[in-house]
């Protein structure tokens, strides 16, 4: 059987039929192989291309959440062949995230001392919609704190997609633990009860935690700027969440 391949010369790429002195063809990048592959070519490009997929995924979440910092310092400086793009983590991330609200009906994870069935499920979409503002306005914030310091706005982004890829998988581990109580019948002051407590609360400490290394790492701040940085982005970042969450609120309770 003939075919277009049999006109294109042997050191011709045969994706785009450019000239190709290396392994790979500096047009379009595709790797320099014979026409006819055989099938142990066939066999090890794929599992390269797997395993090469899966240390990305793996180096990402690694560094991501066990090297505070490192991941958006490197992305920034231009590594980015090592790591996953941060909007596609974060979209990842969020989905999961959104995912298990739907499925546990446990969106009070947001705010304190209201119980579940005070919310449904469009809070859950309200909150991942407002998210894709949030997200651009946290950096607004962060960059704000840190105006002396030149730099592109999109640096700003992707710490801030960074940081809440990590927000997100905290709070995924909150759905759980909330889920927990109705599943197992956890009863308030037991033993359990003050366990997953504990839990939460050790989750939102290494969550501030890890900001102030965060910080200090990619922005290169001192200790103490680093933590009074913390406090102050996360506080006007509060009073955000809550000016864009607040409408739906007034309207939930105002018909309940």
């Amino acid at each position: 059987m003939s075919s277009h391949l049999d006109t294109i010369p042997d050191n011709h790429c045969l994706n785009c039929n450019e000239p190709v002195s290396g392994n790979y063809c500096s047009n379009c990048g595709q790797k320099f192989q014979p026409t006819k592959l055989p099938l142990r070519i066939y066999l090890e490009d794929t599992v390269e291309t797997l395993f090469n997929v899966d240390n990305r995924v793996f180096k990402t979440l690694k560094d991501l959440f066990l090297k505070p910092g490192k991941i958006t310092k490197e992305y920034i400086s231009g590594h980015r062949a090592t790591y996953l793009p941060p909007l596609r983590i974060y979209i990842s991330i969020s989905i999961l995230y959104f995912f298990l609200v739907i499925i546990t009906e446990s969106t009070q994870v947001f705010l304190v001392n209201l119980s579940s069935d005070q919310f449904d499920s469009s809070f859950g979409k309200l909150i991942q919609t407002s998210m894709f503002v949030l997200v651009p306005l946290f950096a607004l914030i962060t960059r704000w704190f840190h105006k002396k310091r030149k730099g592109y706005y999109v640096e700003y982004l992707i710490f801030s997609l960074h940081i809440h890829s990590v927000w997100f998988v905290l709070l995924s581990f909150s759905i759980i633990t909330t889920w927990a109580y109705s599943f197992f019948g956890i009863q308030e002051g037991s033993f359990f009860d003050y366990l997953v407590s504990g839990i939460q609360i050790l989750e939102r400490s290494l969550f501030m935690i890890y900001f102030i290394i965060y910080l200090k790492k990619v922005f290169e701040n001192s200790w103490w700027k680093s933590i009074l940085k913390t406090f102050g982005i996360l506080f006007f970042y509060l009073i955000t969440l809550l000016a864009v969450i607040s409408p739906y609120l007034y309207i939930m309770y105002k018909d309940s």
